[in-house]
């Protein structure tokens, strides 16, 4: 029975894990904005001090009678504290969020693969003291921070399955809490654990953990990769189960699933993601991503009666109750809104083409325009890379020559974007975003994307730029 429980929790353990990583090393960069998010939250909370802000009071509330009986709700705002006053412990976490948040794309790619890593060798049944120790690890220490987050309302996502499944702050910390339910089983009893030996528990942890990744791909994740990648793992593993009796297999097996979780990691750094979660993602439609829907609430304006100083509230629905007597006698104090449905925002946020010279907007272009449009995104001019830039020159001429609408996005300044469009000979308009939004069309610095009639028909990673040959073969027929 304990053995049952045993295999039990290294399929759903192992399963989640492998799952996790594949799906935040498909976009690491994605994984490290994010963990930027948490250092600057960190080095604000211990830089900063908190302090009550005073609340801003309407005149003809203070003059009220019942001013001195009103309870207003706390404001506060975060004031820097200089670095001399600051503590020789405080001074070093500051030191450390900052370094952390300076490397976090590095920080990234290792727990990215870490993670993969960790997840396999709990299904492989091999190294487990090690595995064991560091799941429950970094289960605990991400569960104190989305408790964290959560209490204090600081990072709203914590990314723990990247753009596929966006879990709130407290959903995040339940799952962890969940997870360590089965974690901590097999860290109490990693020594009886030895996977090196094709046994029926050995092949029942085979079976059912494919079995639980294509369950969680259908749900929710709609991306067959992790299903195929951990069943050639699992299908290895039971050939040399077999096969295999030597001491070295956990060894050499160890080190072929880091070198495949960091070379699949290091490949989402250098190409598009092999599945695309985000707004801008191929097959999208900009115009659907942009909309959104205001919410639906039922407002209440709250009144104090001059004498009693008792809320009197009254919707505004229909205002019969309003008239001059009311006023005489009443006082102004808030308005309060029940929400009936909540507002639906818009997946595609802050998506906006501004002409620095003139203050155009371009965005509408993009996504109302007939036929084929090419953007191309550099984010940042000074740090975009110049790879493949005589197939971007290239491209240009054919769309000028076609009469095809190309134009660029970047979120450096008009000089910076000027100096970049002369020195590599740039002759497509580069207008001006915010950096955050651009980094949500693609990852790429430059990248480039191809729309249709306001649908993303595909994207492109610096390394990878088509040729003109090749649009024209796929697309431009």
């Amino acid at each position: 029975m304990k053995l049952t429980f045993i295999t039990i929790c290294r399929i759903i353990v192992g399963t989640i894990f492998v799952l996790s990583g594949l799906v935040k090393a498909n976009d690491p960069y994605g994984t490290g904005y994010k963990l930027e998010e948490y250092f600057e939250v960190f080095s604000q909370d211990v830089g900063s001090k908190k302090i009550e802000k005073q609340a801003e009071v309407p005149e003809d509330i203070k003059a009220s009678p019942c001013f001195t009986k009103l309870k207003f709700d706390k404001q506060y705002e975060y004031q820097e504290i200089p670095k001399e006053q600051l503590s020789g412990f405080k001074k070093f976490l500051l030191r450390t969020f900052k370094y952390f948040h300076d490397h976090a794309f590095q920080l990234s790619i290792f727990i990215c693969a870490l993670e993969i890593a960790l997840g396999l060798l709990i299904l492989f049944g091999i190294n487990m003291r090690f595995a064991t120790w560091s799941i429950l690890g970094m289960t605990v220490f991400f569960a104190f921070l989305t408790f964290y987050s959560a209490q204090y309302d600081k990072v709203t996502d914590c990314g723990c399955f990247g753009d596929a499944l966006v879990l709130k702050p407290w959903q995040t910390f339940w799952k962890d809490i969940i997870l360590l339910v089965f974690i901590v089983p097999l860290f109490i009893w990693n020594r009886k654990i030895k996977g090196s030996k094709l046994t029926k528990h050995e092949i029942a942890v085979a079976v059912g953990s494919v079995a639980l990744m294509i369950i969680l791909i259908v749900i929710q994740f709609k991306w067959w990769f992790p299903a195929i990648f951990l069943g050639a793992f699992m299908l290895a593993k039971l050939v040399s189960g077999k096969f295999s009796d030597s001491k070295f297999q956990p060894y050499v097996t160890t080190l072929a699933i880091l070198l495949s979780c960091t070379f699949f990691t290091l490949y989402g750094t250098k190409h598009m993601p092999l599945k695309d979660y985000r707004p801008w993602a191929p097959g999208n439609n900009i115009r659907e991503q942009l909309i959104s829907v205001a919410e639906q609430a039922e407002v209440e304006m709250v009144y104090l009666n001059n004498i009693t100083c008792e809320e009197v509230r009254h919707s505004t629905k229909e205002w019969s109750w309003f008239d001059s007597t009311f006023e005489a006698t009443h006082t102004f104090y808030k308005q309060d809104k029940k929400i009936i449905k909540p507002a639906i925002e818009a997946k595609i946020k802050d998506f906006r083409l501004e002409d620095p010279e003139t203050g155009m907007q371009m965005a509408d272009s993009v996504k109302n325009n007939k036929g084929y449009t090419f953007l191309w995104v550099g984010y940042n001019v000074e740090k975009t890379s110049t790879k493949n830039m005589d197939k971007i020159q290239q491209l240009t001429d054919y769309c000028i020559k076609n009469k095809i609408f190309m134009l660029g996005g970047s979120a450096s300044t008009s000089d910076k974007i000027d100096k970049f469009r002369h020195d590599h000979n740039i002759m497509f308009p580069i207008y001006q975003n915010d950096e955050k939004a651009l980094k949500t069309i693609l990852r790429s610095n430059p990248g480039l994307v191809l729309i249709k009639d306001g649908v993303v028909i595909d994207k492109w990673h610096y390394n990878d730029f088509p040729t003109v040959e090749k649009l024209q073969k796929k697309y431009l027929k």
